[in-house]
């Protein structure tokens, strides 16, 4: 929705900023892009309905005497809460909202376009990736396997009734770099359309067109997708505008700004199959609490299956009369329970732990 009207600056303008931003953040989706947006209701709200078929129409054959027995089936909603929500509010010191000079207003709404693209973009993927299925192999893919066992998952993906022209196929650059030498693959980028090569599609696998994304997790080598029951929401809550600032401390001073409420979701896990990889490197973050201290140590992460050297608590001051001892995995220990090296099997928080 549109901002209020001010004294230094006007809806026109506001439309004028969103209308050079969308663009710009579209440039940045290549996932969310194919993402249906068929849902009923004011994002801005709350919750928009998605409305999804329990079945498909029965066919019959006909009896030209009786005619056939009427069925039917019926369109169920699934209410879908819109609770993310994306801001930005850029200084622009030295100059009043309506006296930004041209330049610097178009690489502040170009840097918008992209971070709040960038978001978005994440926001579809990480959608994709916890709400569909996982297959059970977890074999790392090779040259010699890739495009098959791709095309398996298209095959196992037919059986559930989905079109190829439904798919869509996101890959991992690891993958990108072995499919590329299958001369399968590579036969079929002669074949794509334009259309298809704007949307960022490199090649086909079984008929269903691919693209790079390199913003899936480390441990996803792809996901095929089915762009029916996979869901993008979003509406500007405050649209894209130059304000002035008047906070009482800034002079001659104004903000770009613009609040976004999005939702990206899938609505059948059986629509959306992931590949993932074992034996891709995973991570553990251990956190450091001062427990009753005061000060900070910043977090580590740690691949898994290795030690670090923990903090002798550099960074933090002991309560008044205490000294500091060491970590526990319990913010109530009397005693340091954690000796360095340490290895962690999960993210684990580190309590500091005091003494007399």
């Amino acid at each position: 929705m549109a901002n209020p009207i001010n004294k230094t600056g006007t809806h026109k303008s506001q439309e004028k900023y969103t209308n050079e931003i969308v663009p710009l953040i579209r440039q940045e989706f290549s996932i969310r892009n194919d993402f249906s947006r068929d849902y009923e209701g004011d994002p801005v709200v709350g919750i928009v309905k998605v409305p999804t078929r329990n079945a498909d129409i029965k066919l019959s054959d006909y009896d030209i005497l009786n005619g056939i027995t009427m069925t039917q089936s019926a369109t169920d909603y699934i209410d879908i809460p819109v609770d993310q929500e994306k801001a930005f509010s850029e200084l622009i010191d030295g100059y009043e909202a309506e006296t930004v000079p041209d330049n610097i207003r178009a690489q502040r709404i170009e840097s918008a376009g992209y971070v709040v693209g960038k978001a978005l973009e994440e926001s579809a993927i990480n959608a994709l990736v916890t709400m569909g299925t996982v297959s059970e192999d977890t074999t790392p893919l090779t040259t010699s396997t890739v495009y098959a066992k791709i095309a398996k998952e298209v095959s196992n993906m037919k059986k559930r009734g989905i079109k190829v022209s439904e798919m869509r196929i996101a890959i991992s650059a690891d993958t990108e770099l072995l499919l590329l030498t299958d001369e399968k693959f590579s036969n079929t980028s002669g074949t794509l359309g334009a259309e298809l090569i704007r949307e960022g599609v490199i090649g086909k696998v079984a008929g269903v067109a691919t693209k790079t994304c390199y913003l899936l997790p480390e441990d996803v080598e792809f996901v095929i997708y089915a762009k029916r029951w996979c869901q993008s929401i979003d509406a500007w809550k405050a649209e894209t505008a130059i304000n002035p600032i008047q906070d009482g401390k800034h002079v001659k001073a104004s903000a770009l700004q613009g609040r976004m409420v999005y939702k990206d979701t899938v609505t059948n896990a059986l629509a959306v199959q992931i590949k993932k990889n074992a034996s891709a490197t995973e991570k553990y973050t251990i956190t450091y609490d001062a427990n009753g201290g005061t000060g900070s140590i910043s977090s580590v992460e740690v691949e898994k299956g290795k030690s670090v050297t923990l903090s002798d608590g550099t960074g933090l001051t002991a309560p008044t009369g205490k000294t500091f001892k060491g970590w526990a995995k319990s913010n109530s220990a009397q005693n340091p329970t954690v000796t360095s090296p340490f290895t962690p099997t999960d993210d684990t928080t580190l309590y500091a732990v005091y003494g007399e």
